[in-house]
């Protein structure tokens, strides 16, 4: 069980980090993390009144139909109706932000889709599935929450490891991923496409040089094998190690001996695993 301290401690900094960032504003935005059957959300108008420096107790706590557990309801988010709503559509989402990112609202105002140019928005949102538009919505309205559930469950349909982010025309964009981590990454990396897509226009839009088409459609496989650790040395390279000793690699190597030491690599395995388990009763 994670301890309360820790859950409004980090929905406070994430939001000092988006209010810097320019992901939120004085105008708005809100960010909720769920526990269980808990959901910590941020007081309402965290922005105007406070400029994001909210105190950790300010944070609410609720159970899963908006019912206080500590705090007042009148002093929560008054958006809250659509991470609720989120955390009722998707069991799997922990965490939710919303905010004003002025890139992807130059989009929004448009009633643009955002196709994915950065690698990072093609890794972690998704390498073919733009991120959309809801219809325009009155804020904080069942409306509005209804089509945030929609449109992440049409990403979803698409491809199954969607990232869960869309754009709200004039308003603002939702996030929802399984921990808080990944919903700011889903906002800052899409925040980081838009602004490559504008600069790209501004830059190059009427260059008949310029080649704005991917010439590798990158797939989720190779996604998937980003995350692998890779040998970067030849079996039989020779080199000297961190002993000073001459020697030659040998593939899956993942540990060095110092000079005349015996230890197996099983010996040494059985030895960590001990320690780790006396550390982890002590």
């Amino acid at each position: 069980m994670v301890n309360v301290k820790n859950i409004r401690k980090a929905l406070r900094e994430i939001g000092k980090l988006c209010y810097e960032r320019n992901y939120l504003d004085a105008s708005g935005g809100n960010i909720s993390i769920r526990d269980g059957d808990k959901v910590y959300v941020t007081p309402r108008q965290a922005g105007e009144h406070h400029q994001w420096l909210i105190e950790e107790d300010s944070i609410i706590v609720t159970d899963m139909c908006k019912v206080p557990i500590i705090g007042e309801v009148d002093k929560i988010t008054r958006e809250a109706i659509c991470h609720y709503y989120i955390y009722q559509a998707f069991p799997d989402i922990k965490a939710v932000v919303h905010g004003h990112p002025p890139f992807m609202m130059s989009f929004g105002a448009a009633h643009m889709d955002i196709p994915a140019v950065s690698e990072g928005t093609r890794c972690v949102i998704s390498p073919k599935i733009p991120i959309t538009n809801i219809e325009e919505s009155v804020p904080g309205s069942e409306q509005q929450a209804v089509r945030i559930v929609e449109n992440f469950k049409w990403r979803r349909q698409q491809d199954p490891d969607c990232g869960l982010i869309c754009n709200i025309p004039f308003h603002g964009i939702f996030s929802a991923a399984d921990d808080l981590n990944s919903a700011f990454l889903y906002v800052e990396v899409s925040e980081t496409n838009c602004k490559i897509l504008i600069n790209r226009q501004i830059m190059f839009g009427n260059n008949p040089s310029a080649d704005f088409s991917i010439h590798h459609d990158i797939s989720r496989e190779e996604i998937s094998s980003i995350a692998e650790s890779k040998e970067v040395c030849p079996t039989g390279f020779a080199y000297r190690d961190a002993f000073g000793n001459e020697t030659k690699y040998k593939s899956g190597s993942t540990y060095l001996q110092p000079p005349g030491s015996n230890l197996s690599s099983e010996l040494v395995s059985k030895i960590t695993e001990e320690v780790l388990k006396k550390i982890k009763n002590s």
